[in-house]
C-alpha cells in the first residue's frame, strides 16, 4: 500500500473510531443510528487488514 492509501486508510478509520465512540455516548435514536451508518460507511472504505480496528 502506498503512502497516500495508507493515510486515507488511517484516516478512515479514525473516523469511523471516532464516529463509534459517540454513538456510545447517545441514547438510543435517529442521532445514534445516524452515527453508526456513517462509521459502518467509513469501515467499507478500509481495505481488509488486520492493522485496522474500528471498534475496541
Amino acid at each position: 500500500m502506498d503512502d497516500e492509501a495508507e493515510e486515507l486508510t488511517s484516516k478512515a478509520a479514525e473516523c469511523a473510531r471516532e464516529a463509534r465512540h459517540q454513538a456510545a455516548l447517545l441514547p438510543e435514536g435517529p442521532i445514534r443510528d445516524a452515527l453508526l451508518e456513517k462509521a459502518k460507511q467509513y469501515e467499507a472504505q478500509i481495505p481488509i487488514d488486520p492493522t485496522y480496528k474500528t471498534v475496541a
